[in-house]
């Protein structure tokens, strides 16, 4: 007899998951044998603005960070209050995602705003919470 193991919710995967990836970057960001730059090619999907009703239930837009894609996938995203493209956030979450499931927390961690910034080559502004 074959016993089945109840998966993990997303809720229940979404900090652990949430934490590696930010060990990930933030020891790859303070590593200086490591260029930047490529390690962002090669470690991230996607960096794009997802217009505002994009997906269902979706009323804000936001700047997406992609990790990965398919089941699981995960991403940060920096949302926007205005929904629209300029190079500012409110708030940043990260998202772990799974087939019809999903979760979202609200993330503080530094390397999100250095990220953010060299895609811009700026200091963007966070302008604070507003969700």
């Amino acid at each position: 007899m074959q016993v089945q193991t109840k998966q993990k919710s997303c809720a229940e995967l979404v900090l652990p998951r949430y934490k590696e990836r930010e060990d990930q970057f933030s020891e790859a960001f303070k590593d200086d044998k490591i260029f930047w730059p490529q390690y962002m090619a090669e470690n991230t999907l996607d960096f794009s603005f997802v217009e505002p009703n994009t997906f269902k239930d979706q009323k804000d837009g936001y700047w997406r960070l992609q990790f990965s894609w398919g089941g699981p996938s995960d991403e940060i995203r920096y949302y926007k209050a205005d929904n629209s493209n300029k190079a500012t956030y409110d708030q940043i979450t990260y998202v772990y995602m799974n087939w019809f499931d999903g979760a979202e927390i609200q993330v503080h961690a530094d390397i999100w705003h250095k990220i953010f910034s060299d895609y811009y080559e700026t200091d963007a502004i966070h302008e604070g919470p507003t969700r």
